[in-house]
């Protein structure tokens, strides 16, 4: 298959340079692009560590501003319900509030006690 531009020709032997090519291009359909290289896992480490506090693609140890709902691992849970935890469970206003949905690792009780309603949880949205 050949590509017309401006009515020349080009063929897989032939270069197209960007600075010299006018006009509006139609859009490129790119469902047909196949042999990407996957990302290295220093471009992903770097991605990773340029998002911001509380971006989405982070994670937090939070939990549920308040008891009453006991969460299960997978469940969502809207930022501004939950505030940040520390390791052994008291809630921190350190850090600024949650925003956006969160998805729990794992479980948290029904309780008063904030290390038992603490987990882990990462930015959905």
């Amino acid at each position: 298959m050949a590509l017309i531009v401006g009515g020349t020709t080009v063929t897989g032997t032939q270069t197209l340079e960007a600075s010299t090519l006018t006009g509006t291009a139609s859009a490129i359909n790119g469902s047909n692009i196949t042999n990407l290289p996957a990302p290295s896992s220093a471009n992903v480490g770097t991605a990773i560590a340029g998002l911001a506090l509380g971006a989405v693609g982070t994670h937090a140890l939070a939990q549920k501003a308040s008891s009453g709902t006991y969460i299960q691992p997978g469940d969502t849970n809207a930022g501004s319900n939950m505030e940040w935890a520390n390791a052994q469970g008291g809630k921190t206003t350190d850090g600024g509030s949650l925003s956006g949905t969160w998805r729990s690792t794992g479980p948290a009780l029904n309780s008063s006690n904030g290390e038992q309603r603490s987990v882990v949880f990462y930015r959905i949205s």
